[in-house]
């Protein structure tokens, strides 16, 4: 898969697998990265590890999404 100049987001990104996809998502060259997760605290400081824009929701919640 093409990583590079894309737009990815990735839910999850706070913590363990999904902080480990924004960091590898980082590294293939993603164009845009943003980061999703229902911990506020967390989610900003993933993103601010990589410069990702960061967004606290729940996304079992449609009214997050």
């Amino acid at each position: 898969m093409e990583i590079a100049n894309k737009r990815v987001v990735v839910t999850g990104a706070a913590s363990g697998i999904g902080k480990a996809l924004v960091h590898a998502f980082n590294k293939a060259g993603a164009g845009s990265l943003v980061a999703v997760d229902i911990n506020a605290e967390g989610v900003e400081k993933a993103a601010e590890e990589i410069d990702a824009r960061a967004i606290t929701a729940n996304v079992a919640r449609e009214v997050d999404i």
